[in-house]
């Protein structure tokens, strides 16, 4: 099962939303230790994050197309920044 999740940091003022089967290990793996691209410069240790799950899909391709088009729609009631990531 694929998981789509939303991370708000609200020190950078700044929306991400990503895919994994495990989002706990990859937020605590490579979110927070430099391997994301996009997220390089969030501070897991100093940076207020809010992690949230925001749904489940059986396919890689659904749960990618999920995360894009929140990607390219969600609007944050402060309006923060999304990051936008490769894709879709």
């Amino acid at each position: 099962m694929y998981k789509v999740y939303r991370g708000i940091n609200h020190t950078k003022k700044e929306v991400y939303f990503g895919v994994a089967k495990d989002v706990k290990a990859r937020r605590d793996g490579s979110h927070c230790r430099g391997g994301t691209k996009a997220l390089k410069h969030w501070n897991c240790e100093k940076d207020r994050i809010v992690w949230k799950e925001i749904s489940n899909h059986y396919k890689q391709e659904r749960a990618s197309q999920t995360a894009h088009a929140l990607e390219k729609n969600y609007k944050h009631p402060q309006r923060f920044k999304n990051i936008q990531t490769s894709g879709i």
